[in-house]
């Protein structure tokens, strides 16, 4: 009996290929995919060499039987493989976009799929406006964080959010991205201190968009001056229209997800990647308060980092990777009260692109830190929103710079440093600034009559890295940076 083409094709899968394979060529269900096969010398298999850095022997999920090597497109895959092969070594091979803000069919879901029945966005500006909220609620000190109705639904509307775009990352996986188009957008993933061991390399990460921040009157709330004037009937205890603490300055939108938030894994590898916030960059949603709360920190903070490595996390390579169109960028120890991450935190950072980036590049609070060979570009306009600084140093932050090139218009060389803590310390050799040798240390030290940054982090850097001169970094970085050059 003659056989149609598509039975014969049907044939030779059912026996050349496992089972899984099979569901997943069929429509059936989520499976490998039918090349799951890959070679001992694939780049999904690669791992970070084992004197790279303080991330050495990183593997991800090299291991990975064919059956634990997947290839999704959507996000009910991607959600789908990671579960099914738990903590066991796993190969997920990105193609395409996945959008996270989708659900199984994959329809993308916007604000109105979140918000809670309760939800007002224009009664809860009404609501917590600093011109009323400072001036009820705040007695001889600094205003309440915001409370009541309205903010309980604004946070069960950011719960059905997190529920759908932030993702659980298990231990032992390797998440590559297949050819230069490969995105995950419009979520978060989230590599939590019980796992270890994964790496993440030739994606795309774009707009992790919170649809419900939160204002947070407290957040940086002071009685000083705003850039350099006072403000007229500024003070603690509220007496009239034109005297309290509703004349004050302070107070900040929080947004929540960051495109990767790394909270105390062990041995991570993020590598030729990128990371923006794509076509809805938060300065395009202004504050909606009037003076003094109409500052361009005080905007919308529909994003939060790009990439952040907190609470304890340790033994992370960054490398090779695209940061562009962003403000609050990257986070090495989320707060100077955490003084069970000293002695973790040890963090490299090299070979990266930060284009165009605002500020924390990174912010560090206890770690130890090795930023080599990076290139920063970036403009400080005036504006509030183009470069600020590039190194933060909070709490016992121990940075160790070399070879770093940066090219930022507009600035000199002590902006590169904000945020010193008297325990902070910053080793800097080699770098360029505008192609001229930068000692940046004694720039900074020159700049402010207060407490001196030291030079002497306690540490220096092992493993076998190699340094490129600071003139070569711009052209090295260029040809090697992001997505689709593995």
């Amino acid at each position: 009996m003659l056989r149609s083409k598509s039975y014969l094709v049907w044939r030779f899968l059912a026996l050349a290929l496992p089972l899984p394979a099979l569901l997943s060529c069929a429509g059936g269900g989520l499976g490998p995919a039918d090349f799951a096969r890959l070679p001992a010398n694939d780049v999904a298999r690669q791992t970070l060499p084992a004197e790279d850095g303080w991330g050495g022997g990183t593997t991800g999920g090299a291991a990975a039987r064919a059956d634990d090597i997947y290839t999704v497109t959507t996000r009910k895959q991607f959600i789908d493989a990671l579960k099914r092969s738990g903590s066991s070594p796993k190969i997920i091979r990105v193609q395409g976009t996945i959008n996270l803000s989708s659900d199984d069919a994959g329809r993308e879901l916007v604000e109105k799929d979140y918000a809670d029945p309760g939800y007002d966005f224009e009664a809860y500006k009404k609501a917590y406006d600093p011109n009323k909220w400072n001036r009820q609620n705040t007695v001889g000190g600094r205003p309440p964080k915001v409370s009541g109705p309205l903010e309980e639904a604004r946070r069960r509307s950011y719960e059905n959010q997190k529920r759908v775009v932030q993702v659980l990352i298990p231990s032992n996986t390797t998440i590559i991205g297949i050819g230069s188009d490969a995105k995950i957008i419009k979520g978060n993933l989230y590599l939590n201190f019980d796992v270890e061991n994964i790496i993440i390399r030739n994606i795309a990460f774009e707009d992790a968009f919170d649809y419900f921040p939160m204002w947070n009157p407290e957040d940086t709330f002071s009685f000083a001056p705003v850039q350099g004037f006072a403000l007229s009937g500024c003070q603690a205890d509220f007496i009239d229209d034109t005297r309290g603490p509703h004349r004050c300055n302070g107070g900040r939108w929080n947004g929540e997800y960051d495109l990767i938030s790394v909270k105390g894994a062990t041995r991570v590898w993020i590598d030729h990647c990128s990371f923006s916030d794509g076509a809805r960059p938060d300065k395009l949603f202004p504050s909606p308060f009037a003076f003094p709360y109409n500052q361009p920190e005080q905007k919308f903070q529909h994003h939060d980092g790009s990439l952040d490595i907190t609470n304890g996390s340790n033994y992370v390579t960054v490398s090779h990777n695209h940061f562009s169109n962003h403000d609050k960028l990257m986070l090495v120890g989320g707060s100077d009260n955490y003084p069970s991450d000293e002695g973790k935190l040890k963090v490299t950072i090299r070979h990266n692109f930060f284009d165009g980036i605002r500020q924390r590049q990174p912010l560090t609070r206890y770690g130890q830190v090795h930023v080599y060979n990076n290139l920063f570009r970036g403009k400080r306009d005036g504006t509030g929103s183009g470069f600020s600084y590039a190194f933060g140093l909070g709490r016992q932050a121990k940075l160790y710079s070399q070879n770093n090139a940066f090219e930022i218009e507009g600035a000199t060389v002590p902006d590169l440093v904000y945020h010193v803590t008297p325990d902070s310390a910053l080793f800097d050799q080699g770098s360029l600034f505008n192609g001229q040798p930068a000692d940046i240390v004694n720039a900074f030290n020159a700049r402010n009559s207060g407490a001196k940054l030291s030079s002497d982090p306690g540490w220096k850097p092992a493993g076998a890295y190699k340094l490129l001169p600071a003139a070569e970094v711009a052209g090295f970085v260029l040809a090697n940076q992001g997505p689709g050059k593995l």
